[in-house]
């Protein structure tokens, strides 16, 4: 096969070329084989990467987990070594940086499709490879017959707009004017810009950024999860300003004065104000929250996001922002590009790594409750596998609901027996579905271990956080059930189906003798309310956001053992009472009001006393009611009569409730309050916490509210 196999190779490479397209080779056989096969491809091609371990010493490498260090760069020969397993985010990663013409080989032991010795994701990936467009090397075999692409099906669109703009689709040309329509436009009309990879994207956001920081002063900021994923915004945006001054890290700045600044998301909403236009690149990968509060204190935004990614899809977040934008800027743009740039239309790379990865995954379109019953039960691995069906239906519905689902979460699901999926089906249709995964169950001297800070197993993410930040041991050697995800199909939503999907989770963990069932999640209200009517308990919030959701996480669980209560939940629940209350003008002032409230309704047992007299309340808060006292003078008083109003009063909830908890209880300062509540002023501020206390705090006016404000 070696000596005929330069040949091949110089075919397939001029094919490729001619086709702009991009093709999979899988390298079958012993490491040292694959290797010599490697790295004579790699001399058919201008650049190489080896992604991988054990990669020559000729060629540039990195390991798996640098590989996003490469997302924004581009090679035209990718070598993965999957001889130690496949990582799917990885694949899903580097495959997008290989240009047109390039070739992507991946390395695989001989026997790694056989059904008997394989993890169930490679019998996936297996099955999805027997496409007629997937070129196989065996070592073993001959060389197979090569199958050209025909060049006049692939040929990329001929276009190529006036220097420096130098677009090279006509869809990338009509982003550009779009993004610069969001500057020089109307207020409050922002874009959302959505593609799959490849289609130039962020270049159309890089080369905006030129034209606009050439004819003007103007601050542009970009935000993204990371740098890494917009570097090819500040690449373009170099490229097309001539007195570029690129020696600032992640700043452009030109002899105008104008700037192009990269902002991390977790900063941008506290420093919008500070800049003209924002980008905001991989938009679904930056928590909802965030990009909602954005709109709040920006009018111009660009924002752009990839449909099917490798960390997660554009799709869910699409649909869920758009609800946002048609609120807050009913007036915004959409625009999708879907001609490719850095390869051609039905590239059978891409193809492939579509149906690999179930980045195409669909899920049920059913659109109303069904009248025959719904089925819930546990679903068999193997009946996975065996119903591709069944499977994508399963995928298109986590990604739907939960957008940051990657391709290492599918693998998981396939590979890892103590996940278990649980489906809700109505016929052939998944209406809704429940993932979880097995956890606990250590012996007396690894618990110990685990509460000291010895160990760390991996996994079991909700018996150590039990045992490890709130120190009951017990909770780690019992065993339970976390729910990774639970998903329910948009149209069906609010009709019950979730918390019957919780109750089957519940049957299953108590066959298998589970002493408790947990999860933890991003808190909202929203999702607060629904784990609470599942008759969840919160026993711990995270004192730092999530990097993903923008929320602390929130621990709930719920005893399926009655000896969890005695032996530690309700030692757990009464320590997180104590500890939100003295955390809250802390670690939680920045929670949202309507949250707080929610949470202390649902934990606290008493209102705050500070033995203060009934009379000497009473004097207080009359006092600041007419503006007589300061704040600073009462809120004392203020603590102990609005905690205690809070307590009583659970239907009621008006937003001069919600700023009088940021205040009182929260400690915000007056400046966050104005924001919040968008006040002229403390001035302003303050009167609306006078009118509230007037009618509601002074102890003869107190009663009990009913209605929801």
């Amino acid at each position: 096969m070696l000596s005929s196999l330069s040949t091949f190779i110089s075919q397939l490479r001029d094919n490729s070329v001619q086709c702009h397209c991009r093709r999979l080779v899988i390298v079958e056989g012993a490491l040292d084989w694959s290797t010599k096969i490697a790295i004579q491809f790699s001399q058919h091609y201008p650049s190489t990467l080896w992604a991988g371990e054990t990669a020559p010493s000729l060629l540039a490498s990195c390991r798996f987990k640098n590989a996003k260090q490469w997302l924004g760069q581009e090679t035209d020969c990718l070598i993965i070594n999957a001889h130690d397993g496949i990582d799917a985010n990885v694949l899903g990663a580097l495959s997008g940086t290989i240009r047109g013409g390039g070739v992507l080989l991946l390395l695989l032991p001989s026997a790694w499709s056989s059904p008997e010795l394989c993890s169930r994701f490679s019998q996936h990936i297996a099955n999805v490879s027997t496409l007629a467009k997937v070129i196989r090397l065996r070592e073993d075999q001959s060389l197979p017959p090569l199958v050209l692409q025909s060049v006049n099906e692939q040929c990329v669109e001929s276009f190529v707009s006036k220097a420096p703009r130098l677009c090279l689709t006509a869809q990338q040309d009509q982003a550009v004017d779009a993004i610069l329509k969001v500057s020089t436009g109307h207020r409050k009309r922002p874009l959302v810009l959505s593609a799959d990879r490849g289609r130039g994207k962020s270049s159309a956001l890089g080369i905006a950024a030129a034209e606009l920081m050439f004819s003007r002063k103007i601050k542009i900021a970009v935000t993204a999860p990371s740098f890494a994923c917009a570097a090819t915004i500040f690449t373009h945006a170099a490229q097309r300003i001539d007195d570029a001054d690129c020696s600032h890290s992640h700043r452009i700045i030109t002899n105008k004065g104008s700037e192009l600044v990269f902002v991390a998301a977790d900063m941008i909403c506290q420093t919008a104000r500070e800049y003209d236009l924002i980008f905001v690149d991989e938009a679904a990968a930056i928590a909802a929250d965030t990009l909602s509060q954005l709109l709040d204190v920006h009018n111009r935004l660009v924002f752009a996001t990839t449909i099917h990614g490798y960390e997660g899809t554009g799709r869910g977040f699409e649909i869920k922002f758009k609800q946002a934008l048609n609120l807050k800027m009913p007036q915004w743009r959409g625009l999708h590009l879907d001609q490719p740039i850095r390869w051609a239309n039905d590239d059978p790379l891409e193809a492939w790594v579509f149906k690999a990865l179930l980045l195409d995954a669909e899920h049920s379109t059913l659109a109303n409750l069904p009248k025959s019953k719904i089925s819930y039960c546990l679903i068999d691995k193997a009946e996975l596998m065996q119903s591709p069906d069944l499977l994508s239906q399963v995928v298109g519905l986590l990604i739907h609901a939960h957008y940051q689902t990657s391709p290492n979460d599918i693998q998981q699901l396939l590979n890892d027996d103590s996940q278990q999926l649980i489906v809700a089906r109505e016929g052939n249709d998944v209406v809704g579905c429940c993932l979880v995964v097995k956890e606990g169950g250590f012996d007396d001297a690894l618990a110990s271990d685990i509460v000291q800070g010895k160990r760390r197993p991996k996994g079991h993410l909700l018996a150590q956080s039990v045992a490890a930040h709130l120190g009951f041991k017990t909770a780690a050697v019992q065993s339970c059930y976390r729910i990774l995800r639970i998903a329910v199909l948009p149209t069906l939503q609010h009709q019950g189906i979730g918390q019957q999907l919780i109750h089957t989770a519940e049957q299953v963990a108590n066959e298998q003798s589970i002493d408790y069932i947990g999860t933890s999640f991003g808190a909202t209200q929203e999702l607060v309310s629904f784990w609470s009517r599942c008759q969840f308990e919160a026993i711990r919030l995270g004192i730092t956001k999530d990097s993903a959701s923008g929320h602390h996480s929130l621990l709930m669980v719920k005893a399926l053992n009655n000896t969890c209560h005695e032996l530690w939940l309700d030692d757990a629940k009464m320590l997180f009472a104590a500890t939100f209350g003295a955390q809250r003008v802390e670690q939680f002032s920045d929670i949202s009001p309507l949250l707080f409230i929610f949470l202390y309704r649902h934990i606290s047992v008493k209102p705050i006393n500070y033995l203060l007299s009934a009379s000497l309340v009473k004097m207080q808060l009359a006092g600041f009611a007419n503006g007589s006292f300061g704040y600073d003078t009462v809120v004392a008083s203020l603590e102990m009569k609005l905690s205690e109003f809070i307590l009583n009063n659970t239907a009621y909830c008006s937003d001069d409730l919600l700023l009088c908890t940021a205040k009182v209880l929260q400690k915000q300062s007056w400046a966050d309050v104005v924001t919040c509540f968008n006040l002229t002023g403390r001035k302003q501020a303050e009167a609306e916490l006078r009118s509230f206390v007037g009618k509601h705090l002074i102890p003869d006016s107190i009663n009990t509210v009913s209605q929801l404000g």
